[in-house]
């Protein structure tokens, strides 16, 4: 049997009750409710509390949180670059490595900067990578077995991708809050791995980078689609940035949001905001 250990308290004014916390070991509830309710906080606790305590929760058969840290954190990219004679492009070696250094797999990429077109994600237990073999497509590889399992079709005129972001349960939460405490909702069983981000632009176009969505939810049937219902948005990404930075994801409610940080461009005389963006 799964348990949690929420520490919670009934106000003294209106009976209302309260959770300060929940976590898996006894120990670190005893701890919890010790720094809350006694001590320095002991008077403060007798004033506006009837009674706190540690409440013992079955999580029999709940959601259970992902293993930390992400896969982007465990799994990376080796480049090496690939020569192919005067006046044509190098390309690239790409090998996928795990947290061990193990290859897990490998690919070949026709243009000579990887830029950020390597994110590796989870469905559940499974664990993939968006990737760009070609520089004008996104596919998907499969970290168990070194195969792209889904991809989109290179065009010469196409959308070249230069980063990818597929949230991850640990970039929107933390343990604070356990399935089955007070506070837990069907909101925080996610992000699932079901949808991303890329950001690029069309071959030839400007050098800011737009940002269009990825339906990764029938990769493991080998469909990746994508589209640009954000519209024209110029993206303002940063090398120096994790995308979780300037993509933030909330679920609530059932509504799942998105908030980009964008570039905009203003008139300085007269603060019109000047074409192009959004």
């Amino acid at each position: 049997m799964s348990k949690i250990y929420e520490v919670r308290s009934v106000s003294r004014r209106d009976g209302t009750s309260h959770s300060w916390g929940a976590h898996y070991s006894r120990a670190k509830a005893d701890l919890l409710l010790a720094e809350r309710f006694t001590g320095t906080n002991e008077a403060w606790a007798q004033a506006y509390h009837q009674r706190w305590w540690i409440e013992e929760i079955d999580t029999t058969g709940l959601f259970q949180i992902p293993s930390a840290p992400p896969p982007r954190e465990r799994f990376s990219a080796r480049v090496t670059e690939v020569e192919t004679g005067e006046g044509t492009l190098n390309t690239l070696r790409v090998d996928v490595l795990d947290d061990t250094g193990h290859v897990r797999g490998s690919y070949d990429r026709n243009y000579p900067a990887l830029y950020r077109t390597f994110e590796p994600f989870r469905q559940g237990e499974r664990i993939f990578a968006l990737i760009s073999s070609d520089y004008t497509a996104t596919a998907v590889m499969d970290l168990a077995t070194g195969k792209v399992i889904a991809a989109e079709e290179p065009h010469a005129d196409g959308f070249c991708p230069v980063g990818f972001y597929v949230p991850d349960w640990w970039d929107i939460n933390e343990e604070s809050i356990l399935p089955g405490s007070t506070y837990w909702t069907e909101d925080r069983e996610l992000p699932n791995g079901d949808f991303g981000f890329v950001w690029g632009c069309i071959w030839g176009d400007d050098s800011s980078w737009k940002v269009q969505y990825l339906d990764l939810s029938r990769v493991q049937q080998g469909e990746i689609r994508r589209d640009d219902r954000f519209g024209y948005i110029q993206l303002a990404s940063h090398s120096q940035l994790k995308p979780q930075e300037f993509i933030r994801c909330s679920f609530q409610g059932g509504q799942r949001r998105v908030t980009f940080s964008v570039l905009a461009s203003f008139d300085l005389a007269s603060g019109s905001r000047l074409g192009g963006e959004i």
